[in-house]
C-alpha cells in the first residue's frame, strides 16, 4: 500500500510540474476542474482585483476547494483504498500548483513542441496515479466514476470532450492560438493518460493446454471469468483444452509471468477487441 502511495504521489507531481512549468508560463488552459479554477481566479483577480502574492498561484487552492464535495463521491463509489490515497494526493498536488515555482518564460520556443511534452508529462503523470490506486481528484474522479458506471467510457476520453467547454472560454478571451494549444495538450495528455493507465486496455487472451485444472488457476489469478472448451491436437492426436479469458492489460502483464510455472508447453495467443458486451468488470486499481 505504502508503494502505491508513492506512486501516486509521483504521478501528482508530475502533473503540477506539468501545470507550473508548461501551462502556466505559455499562458495555456489546463483541463477539468483545474481549468474551471483558472477561470474562477481570474474572475477574482481581474474581475474583483483580488491581490494576489507574485509567490503563489491561487489556482490550487481553488482547485483544492473545488475537489472537496468529490471526495464525498470518491468515499461512497470508488472504494476505500481510492479514496484514502486521493485524500493525501488532493492537498499534496494542490500544494505544488500553488507554491512550485514557474519558470519565467517558457521552456520552449517552439509552443507546439511545448504542449506535447507537457501534455505528455502530465498525462503520464495522471494515469501513473490512476494505475496506482490514487487521484489528483476533479476529472479524476469523475472520470473514474464514469467509467465504473459506463465501461465504454475511458478517463481519457471523458476528459477530452469535457475540456472543449473551457477551451472554448480560452478562445473567447484570448485568441484561437491559446484555445488550440491548450487543446493540443490536452489530447496529448488524455492518450497518455489511456496507455500508462492499463486498465482501461483490454486483452483477450486464448490458451491452449492439455492441463485440464489450468482454466480454473487462471481464473483465481486473474479474478475473472474464463470460458473453456474440449479440442484434439491433429498435430499429436491427443486432447487439448481451450481457454479464453478477456482481463486488463496489467493482469495480461501478471498472467503472463505466472503461465511458464503452471504449463511450459501451453500456447497462447492475444489481442485486443474493439469492444466488450457484457458483464466486464472495470477495476479502478491493481489488485
Amino acid at each position: 500500500m505504502l508503494q502505491g502511495l508513492g506512486l501516486s504521489l509521483l504521478g501528482v507531481s508530475g502533473f503540477a510540474v506539468c501545470y507550473r512549468w508548461f501551462i502556466v508560463p505559455m499562458g495555456l488552459y489546463s483541463g477539468g476542474f483545474t481549468g474551471i479554477a483558472q477561470i474562477i481566479v481570474l474572475a477574482l483577480t481581474e474581475g474583483l482585483g483580488l491581490p494576489v502574492p507574485a509567490w503563489m498561484d491561487l489556482t490550487g487552492i481553488i482547485s483544492y476547494a473545488l475537489n472537496l464535495p468529490l471526495l464525498l463521491v470518491a468515499y461512497r463509489t470508488l472504494g476505500r483504498r481510492f479514496f484514502l490515497f486521493t485524500v493525501v494526493c488532493v492537498p499534496f498536488q494542490s500544494l505544488l500548483m500553488a507554491f512550485l515555482p514557474a519558470p519565467a518564460a517558457p521552456l520552449f520556443e517552439n509552443p507546439m513542441l511545448g504542449a506535447v511534452i507537457g501534455g505528455m508529462i502530465g498525462g503520464y503523470g495522471v494515469g501513473l496515479t490512476l494505475r496506482a490506486g490514487g487521484s489528483g481528484g476533479g476529472m479524476d474522479i469523475v472520470g473514474m466514476y464514469c467509467a465504473k458506471r459506463f465501461p465504454s467510457l475511458s478517463v481519457g476520453q471523458l476528459s477530452i470532450g469535457i475540456n472543449l467547454l473551457v477551451y472554448g472560454f480560452a478562445a473567447l478571451r484570448s485568441d484561437l492560438n491559446v484555445a488550440a494549444y491548450s487543446l493540443l495538450m490536452s489530447v496529448v495528455s488524455g492518450l497518455m493518460c489511456d496507455r500508462v493507465h492499463d486498465q482501461n486496455i483490454r486483452v483477450t487472451v486464448v490458451i491452449v493446454s492439455r492441463n485440464a485444472a489450468l482454466g480454473k488457476r487462471i481464473g483465481a489469478l486473474t479474478r475473472r471469468g474464463v470460458t473453456s472448451w474440449v479440442g484434439r491436437g491433429e498435430y499429436a492426436g491427443q486432447t487439448e483444452y481451450l481457454y479464453m479469458c478477456v482481463m486488463n492489460r496489467y493482469e495480461y502483464r501478471r498472467l503472463r509471468v505466472q503461465l511458464h510455472s503452471m504449463d511450459p508447453n501451453l500456447f497462447m495467443q492475444s489481442f485486443s477487441p474493439q469492444s466488450v458486451i457484457g458483464n466486464f468488470d472495470k477495476r479502478l486499481e491493481e489488485s
